[in-house]
């Protein structure tokens, strides 16, 4: 199939319909589903929403957990000329309500297993406000239109919210042009060939697991393993690994400790197919590198990668097959720019030299345009200085499939920066590390902190789950204090055990920084607020400690006071 005339996602679909017609698109949960009955879904959905007046630029919120008619849903929105807005299908009716009312939405798709006795009463509280809710279910009857609109290389493809970790969720633009230009920019930067094999757990709701993990695979014709989210049986995960002989996973960092601490036996799975085990979505370990090579007989499989929903989704990753470079303090490099995206790093709103940490700002082709019906943090996110370009020498270092993809597809427009609000630095070869957001730092006696630099630290103590560390300043003399919250795990909860790991947890603190932090305080497993996909709430955990909540709800173990 000629990728290179491919310019939207419904034309990508297609093609694939057309010319690989028989070929298994992905599986769920080992249920295979073909190019032509994928199709067949999209159609069918896109006429059930064309039949209830869906037209051109209308949003249709998706509440649906990975499987089959989440891509039903989500393509056939699209085809129909509609913009998808996948949220998380965990969200209380309340929360759909406000996402619904944040994009402007008249149709929610709901899951199909839902019982028809609660979807009905949510129909009954709905209707009232102008919304229709409907299952995929509901379309497969359907015969298929025969007429859709024409979709556009520049129309909105789907609004990707921001998971609200630092704010409310802002819906970041995403074009099929933006969609198509970062799938050819990871393939590329991330050497990603036709013959690989994914396996993912990932939410497909989100970027990473809807575009890396589905849209690259759909784009090549490459095999793609999908599983049903969430990490309790976290087992399968690598048993659907050794089945399928995969040679492509991705995971945020605390998936892959998971995963280390809960096989017992990783003598007993054979990983070897590995050629990538991506490590992005949350600040990545050193120490998580090493040990799940380690346990699983592995040797520079995991590489360390960067994006953001405003860059479409990838911006940077180490090369396979290469070892990790970490810095003095522990910090991991998640590598050099993917081709045509240029990193700036920013101090006082002037870039930079190489070593030195300021705001990371990203130029690249597959930038949104903005967030959805919010000018204010549209403005905001932006930035119109002096580019510094420190990339691998643009696309000639890399493969010469995205060379000729460009030139049959060349920028007919100035690619936009944006600041990313994250902090970081360039080494002199234009390697780029992270070092934390720039809303996560704490200032302690003239002292920068950065948050996953405590949490790195603190994280070591055998004791500790997971921990998080906000600044908090009373008022007091001292100023803002580093406050470290760990989760504990429950092989000992005697008050002399408690003492033991806060003496580790200060001393960690103390061997790494030269002093102590102002307050450690022990918590009850899955007290540490995280987004639905694993990155650390610090605003509101530093909310809820402040309000006392914490204390008042009986989640703080040590101190007693």
């Amino acid at each position: 199939m000629d990728r290179i005339r491919i310019q939207t996602l419904i034309e990508m679909l297609a093609l694939r319909a057309q010319e690989t017609a028989v070929s298994i698109a992905y599986t769920y949960q080992n249920e295979p589903k073909t190019y032509a009955q994928l199709w067949q879904d999209i159609n069918q959905c896109a006429t059930y929403l064309q039949q209830l007046g869906l037209e051109r630029h209308d949003r249709v919120v998706i509440a649906l957990p990975n499987g089959h008619d989440f891509f039903a849903a989500f393509y056939g929105t699209q085809r129909v000329g509609g913009i998808a807005v996948p949220v998380f299908p965990g969200y209380s009716p309340a929360r759909i309500l406000q996402m619904v009312q944040l994009c402007g939405a008249k149709i929610v798709v709901l899951p199909s297993s839902m019982p028809l006795e609660q979807l009905n009463r949510l129909r009954e509280q709905t209707t009232p406000l102008g919304l229709t809710l409907i299952t995929v279910a509901e379309s497969k009857e359907l015969e298929t239109s025969a007429s859709f609109p024409e979709v556009r290389p520049d129309d909105i493809a789907f609004l990707q919210y921001t998971s609200g970790s630092t704010g409310n969720p802002k819906g970041v633009q995403l074009t099929h042009r933006n969609l198509i230009t970062n799938v050819n920019q990871m393939i590329a930067g991330m050497e990603i060939r036709v013959d690989e094999i994914f396996v993912s757990w990932l939410p497909v709701y989100h970027d990473m697991g809807l575009i890396l993990k589905t849209m690259v695979p759909f784009y090549l014709g490459a095999q793609t393993h999908l599983l049903s989210t969430g990490l309790g049986k976290i087992h399968r995960w690598i048993e659907a690994i050794q089945q399928h002989q995969a040679t492509f996973t991705a995971a945020p960092d605390f998936a892959y400790r998971l995963l280390v601490r809960r096989i017992s036996n990783p003598q007993d799975y054979d990983l070897s197919t590995l050629r990538v085990a991506l490590n992005a979505a949350e600040p990545v370990r050193a120490s998580t590198i090493r040990d799940f090579e380690a346990a699983f007989g592995l040797d520079r499989v995991m590489v360390a990668g960067y994006g953001l929903a405003e860059a479409t989704v990838g911006v940077s990753m180490w090369q396979p097959n290469h070892a990790a470079k970490v810095d003095d303090r522990g910090f991991v490099s998640v590598g050099r720019p993917f081709p045509e995206v240029n990193i700036t790093i920013l101090q006082d709103n002037k870039p930079a030299p190489a070593g030195e940490i300021g705001e990371i700002a990203i130029t690249s082709p597959a930038n949104t345009s903005g967030y959805f019906n919010n000018a204010q943090a549209t403005d905001a996110l932006f930035w119109d200085g002096e580019v510094l370009t420190r990339r691998r020498g643009g696309a000639e270092g890399f493969e010469r499939a995205f060379v000729e993809w460009r030139e049959a597809n060349p920028i007919s427009f100035e690619p936009t920066t944006f600041l990313s609000g994250d902090l970081g630095y360039l080494d002199e070869d234009g390697y780029l590390y992270i070092v934390g957001r720039k809303k996560n730092m704490i200032i302690q006696a003239g002292e920068t902190i950065y948050a996953a630099e405590v949490e790195e630290a603190v994280n070591s103590v055998t004791a500790v789950r997971y921990s998080a560390a906000v600044g908090i300043d009373e008022g007091r003399i001292e100023g803002e204090q580093v406050v470290i919250f760990a989760e504990i795990r429950e092989d000992d909860t005697s008050p002399e055990a408690f003492q033991e790991t806060s003496i580790d947890i200060v001393q960690a603190f103390q061997e790494r920084f030269g002093f102590r932090p102002g307050a450690v305080y022990l918590l009850q497993p899955q007290t540490i607020p995280m987004t639905y996909n694993g990155k650390l709430q610090h605003i509101k955990l530093q909310q809820l400690f402040l309000d006392g909540e914490l204390r008042e709800n009986g989640r703080i173990l040590f101190p007693d006071y």
